[in-house]
């Protein structure tokens, strides 16, 4: 009970961690390339676990092939999230993204009946529908737009594949979890991650003029490495294995009420009674969810 205790808030501090990538993202994307950005974010995520990883054991234990190839599809659903989400934005809104993103935890409750027999109640499936249909009205209402602006086309479809590899993200981690720590786990997720990465985006990465970009944008990605990267990837695999994976990735519902609550504390005009009435709905659905 205690460990299911300590998941919950883990999932809880993700969600939070995770809201201030938009608010920082915002801020310093259009200064270096995404994957540029991205591959950055891995490195610095990576070292603070191989420094970590040093300090506890001293030395490093290369994996084996089967090691290697658990490591390589964790690594592999998070880059390809990434990378879909990057193109995705080259095509549509972010407002649509936002939208399909809603998608993950019902796909990841289908994943997880399927892959680990994990089923919900009924009262649960509710939950989980309303929550998703009040987190679109918050990120309809957050981004003041109406449903004109929200549309499907090649853009929404790439980043559906993304959420799709997203959602199998949690039901992997506890299917595929071995007798390593999440400690190592998670470094060598970041590093099979930075090989993936590398390969995608290498011209990106070798053509970035990094001495022209200015201090800020660093201080900006080692924020989003260390928060939104290495504590976030530990603390989502901390909770897969204590919680059904549909239960954790719900908690992603709860990013865009924090990203409202962020940019309201930063002096942003407070949202409007729709948004305020779709937090309280997700907050509602996420009780009766996770006390199911």
């Amino acid at each position: 009970m205690a460990g299911e205790i300590r998941a919950h808030a883990a999932m809880i501090l993700f969600a939070f961690l995770v809201s201030s990538s938009f608010t920082v993202g915002e801020a310093i994307t259009d200064r270096i390339d995404p994957a540029a950005l991205t591959f950055l974010r891995f490195v610095i995520a990576a070292l603070i676990f191989l420094v970590i990883l040093l300090a506890g054991s001293r030395r490093i234990v290369w994996p084996s092939l089967s090691n290697a190839a658990r490591y390589g599809w964790l690594a592999f659903l998070l880059v390809v999230f990434f990378i879909t989400m990057f193109e995705a934005l080259r095509l549509t809104s972010a407002l649509s993204t936002g939208v399909v993103f809603t998608l993950v935890p019902p796909m990841t409750a289908i994943i997880s009946w399927l892959a680990l027999s994990q089923r919900l109640s009924l009262w649960e499936l509710s939950a989980l529908a309303v929550a998703g249909l009040a987190t679109g009205g918050v990120v309809i209402g957050g981004g003041a737009a109406g449903l004109d602006e929200i549309s499907f086309g090649r853009g929404e479809l790439i980043f559906l594949l993304g959420c799709l590899s997203y959602a199998a993200y949690s039901p992997s981690v506890r299917q595929l979890r071995g007798t390593e720590s999440l400690v190592a786990l998670t470094f060598w997720t970041l590093v099979f991650g930075l090989v993936l990465l590398g390969l995608y985006g290498w011209r990106s990465i070798i053509e970035t003029n990094w001495m022209s970009v200015p201090g800020f944008v660093f201080l900006g990605i080692a924020h989003l490495a260390v928060f939104t990267t290495a504590i976030s990837f530990y603390l989502i695999q901390y909770a897969s294995t204590r919680l059904p994976s549909a239960k954790v990735m719900a908690y992603t519902y709860l990013i865009p009420a924090f990203v409202v609550a962020q940019k309201t504390a930063f002096g942003a005009p407070w949202p409007t009674v729709p948004v305020l009435l779709g937090v309280g709905a997700i907050a509602s659905a996420m009780i009766i969810l996770q006390r199911g």
